[in-house]
């Protein structure tokens, strides 16, 4: 009897994260299965995606979205689920829910709490002793309208793909967004206000089991697109980021995916943290410079204990073309920039020379034109449908504050 391997299911397919992992377990031999609230999500137009399966949003319905994870879990027999998004924090959540023959590599709820919250993550931070920017908590308007230098950046507790950070350059958009933050109720989570730092913004991506750091990889961030996201990366080594990352992830017994961004302080040289992804994100570009993050995240799902990964190689330039395209949009509005941002991409010109497609691979995966040509139909029509996009993408899978409360409800059932 041939051995089919394991029956995967992924926790949903808008996001890039779910694109770029269904790219690298397909490539290292494996079909996956899929969850989403839109039949024409992203990661559907794969040759590596078996099934798709319908579910509500897990942002405005968890327990909907939960009820049909579980059913399609029974139904195909699912050997491994693999939360490549947001749902990583309702899974740990819903950990006593889930079966125990799932395999599904998860931290604990309390873990989660300390990395998922921007407010937590700053505490945290302090607490190790691992470098980040000048940072205070606030919970008041009052305090939140003292005097500081500008500029500085201002974060809500919870936020997703860039959403509830504000960059605040002078009083009055300091007394506007404060204004905002207590309509909100914003300053009862606490806001994290930092001082801006400068220098370049690096990555760093990590698979833990239980607390013991399997892989790790690290890449600069070398043209940004909407939303702060990536256009251009180059793979990087940087020990102390990796050491960093390795005693956050043993302090936390952080079992899974876990993921870091920071600024590399001009002044200093060091790596200030400033961000963190409890999840596997856009692991492409890590796997084209020998790291396989997927791989190392499945083998801990499944039980097993993988030896750690070297780094990778540095210097591998990877793109994300469809960002690209909505990036030519974003900026000039203009119908002729996309195309001319298409005609680069498809030559490897300007600032593509050298670069590897790492998204929507169509030397690999020719299923990815349909996607490809969706968004660039949509930008030449209308340059101004890329925000419209963006948006959309990010509602299909981020968690709203009515669902992070009704997820620590859930993990209270479970104490």
């Amino acid at each position: 009897m041939v051995d089919r391997g394991p029956r995967i299911l992924l926790s949903e397919g808008s996001s890039l994260s779910a694109r770029e992992a269904v790219t690298a377990l397909g490539l290292a031999g494996h079909r996956v299965e899929l969850v989403s609230s839109d039949p024409l999500c992203l990661a559907r137009f794969s040759r590596f995606v078996s099934r798709v399966h319908p579910a509500p949003p897990s942002g405005s319905d968890p327990d909907g979205y939960l009820a049909a994870v579980l059913d399609v879990v029974a139904a195909r027999s699912i050997d491994v689920l693999l939360p490549v998004h947001e749902q990583a924090y309702l899974f740990a959540a819903a950990r006593h829910r889930l079966p125990n023959t799932l395999g599904v590599a998860l931290a604990d709820f309390a873990a989660f709490e300390q990395v998922q919250s921007k407010t937590a993550l700053a505490r945290l931070l302090t607490r190790l002793d691992i470098p980040q920017p000048s940072t205070e908590i606030v919970h008041s308007p009052e305090t939140f309208a003292a005097a500081r230098p500008f500029p500085f950046f201002v974060k809500a507790a919870f936020g997703t793909a860039s959403s509830g950070v504000w960059r605040i350059d002078d009083a009055a958009q300091r007394e506007e967004l404060a204004g905002e933050l207590f309509q909100r109720g914003a300053f009862n989570e606490g806001v994290v206000v930092q001082t801006a730092a400068n220098g370049p913004l690096e990555r760093t991506q990590a698979v833990f089991d239980r607390g013991r750091l399997v892989a790790c990889h690290i890449y600069r961030q070398i043209a940004a697109g909407p939303g702060g996201g990536d256009v251009l990366k180059r793979s990087m080594r940087r020990p102390e980021a990796r050491a960093s990352v390795e005693k956050i992830g043993a302090a936390l017994n952080w079992h899974g995916a876990l993921s870091f961004d920071y600024i590399v302080d001009d002044a200093s040289g060091a790596p200030l943290f400033f961000d963190a992804n409890p999840r596997l994100v856009e692991p492409m570009n890590g796997w084209l410079s020998g790291v396989d993050l997927a791989g190392a995240l499945l083998r801990v799902s499944l039980g097993e204990a993988p030896p750690t990964q070297h780094d990778g190689r540095e210097g591998v330039v990877t793109r994300l073309g469809l960002m690209g395209l909505m990036d030519a949009a974003r900026q000039r509005g203009r119908r002729g920039d996309v195309l001319y941002e298409l005609s680069l991409l498809a030559r490897n010109a300007g600032r593509y020379v050298g670069s590897i497609e790492e998204l929507v691979p169509l030397r690999t995966d020719p299923c990815c034109i349909v996607p490809l040509g969706v968004v660039l139909g949509k930008l030449v029509i209308s340059p101004a449908a890329g925000a419209d996009l963006s948006r959309q993408t990010v509602e299909a899978y981020s968690l709203t504050p009515v669902a992070i409360e009704r997820l620590r409800a859930w993990s209270k059932q479970d104490e």
